[in-house]
């Protein structure tokens, strides 16, 4: 398989749904984790961002 048919078949399976999901947490509910343990977790969780890795897409 080569390189162009490879990348077409992983866009595939984003355009399918099968994204790959990854999280990144935001600096404010870091901040807030850290200073208002353990409430400031409430404020970590609600700050975070997922994207897919492949197409980079928000989910």
């Amino acid at each position: 398989m080569d390189g162009k048919a490879y990348q077409q078949n992983l866009m595939n399976l984003c355009a399918s749904g099968n994204h790959d999901v990854t999280k990144k947490y935001g600096v404010c509910g870091i901040i807030c984790a850290i200073l208002l343990f353990p409430c400031g977790l409430i404020c970590l969780f609600s700050d975070v961002e997922k994207r897919c890795v492949r197409c980079g897409a928000k989910v």
